[in-house]
């Protein structure tokens, strides 16, 4: 009797983790899949910057190499000055932690956008100022067909307090500084998402080895080297891209005519990277899609449906002990009887 009432006790368990899962945890799909096939084309009146970012795909084991010769190659840049630019440059190196966020259907995924908290470190470089901030950045598409172009809107993460609102405690919203509530979620309804919905995906971790490129004007161009990787999902993923970078701010209000001029300065910089390394190659692909078909390919974890399920790969792990330890139970108490 009490072996029975002992097995009673670990069922009655385990229908109570499958009941907490499945009324808890399992979304309402019905309220987090967002409407498909509407296209949201965001423009600086939006107040979104426009980034123009040229993205490349750099093998691992050239990435010492190549910093080590764009260190010497922009030691004088005056190579680079060309329609009235004279560029000077500074070094830096920083590391930034970036969490992205998305609906349970992957809608940002899918749109090829981004919804990060990004974390900074800045070991040297000019822009040590900059050490320590938080932003919450939201990546979207700009109609731009070749990826260059994209729409970026900024918001200042605040120094985090005891919040008591629903808001407060959410992963995301909790990121947003209160006199921008407003103006964050306007930009979720204009892409028609509840961005109560949101969750954290992935974490990508930086080392951004970076040349900021000056002209007389002030700051003009980034060019970085970033050494990627994650741990998230239970995977240790390693990659490096490099990213050419026009100053966002000018770019945005500057007129057609110069933002060609600003382009061509790019276009060189690539080429004369790409020539003095040819395994170099244009990769237009965001890094959170990049991360996330990295992981999706190296791990065994149904990745895709545990998001929708809202489920980490620690509860996943859980549930599937808590029943394989129910069914082996009662098949040794079964065994037992007979």
């Amino acid at each position: 009797m009490n072996k029975l009432r002992w097995l009673f006790i670990v069922l009655l368990g385990t229908l109570l983790v499958l009941g907490w899962f499945v009324f808890y945890r399992l979304p309402l799909l019905s309220a987090s899949v967002t409407e498909q096939g509407v296209v949201h084309r965001v423009t600086a009146d939006d107040g979104a910057r426009i980034e123009y970012e040229t993205k490349l795909r750099v093998p691992l084991e050239h990435l010492d190499e190549a910093w080590a010769w764009l260190q010497v190659r922009y030691a004088d840049c005056s190579w680079l000055n060309q329609e009235g630019y004279v560029f000077q440059a500074e070094f830096g190196d920083e590391d930034f932690t970036d969490t992205y966020f998305d609906t349970p259907d992957l809608r940002m995924l899918a749109d090829e956008g981004g919804v990060r908290h990004r974390r900074r470190v800045i070991h040297s470089g000019p822009a040590t100022n900059k050490d320590g901030r938080q932003l919450l950045q939201i990546k979207l598409d700009h109609g731009d067909v070749t990826g260059v172009a994209r729409a970026e809107i900024k918001f200042e993460v605040p120094a985090r307090g005891a919040g008591r609102s629903l808001d407060d405690a959410h992963p995301l919203l909790s990121l947003v500084e209160k006199s921008q509530h407003d103006e964050f979620y306007a930009v979720f309804r204009a892409l028609n998402i509840d961005p109560y919905g949101m969750r954290p995906i992935l974490t990508l971790e930086q080392n951004r080895r970076r040349i900021y490129l000056n002209d007389q004007v002030g700051a003009f161009a980034t060019l970085t080297l970033d050494l990627c990787s994650t741990s998230s999902w239970g995977v240790n993923l390693r990659w490096a891209e490099a990213e050419l970078e026009l100053n966002e701010i000018r770019y945005t209000e500057a007129n057609e005519a110069e933002r060609q001029r600003m382009a061509r300065v790019i276009e060189k910089i690539q080429a004369d990277l790409q020539l003095a390394f040819p395994t170099i190659v244009q990769d237009q692909t965001p890094k959170y899609n990049t991360a996330f078909a990295a992981i999706a390919a190296a791990t065994w974890l149904p990745v895709r449906q545990l998001i929708q399920w809202r489920l980490s790969a620690a509860d996943f792990i859980a549930i599937g002990l808590i029943l394989l330890v129910t069914v082996c139970s009662a098949i040794w108490h079964v065994g037992r009887r007979w």
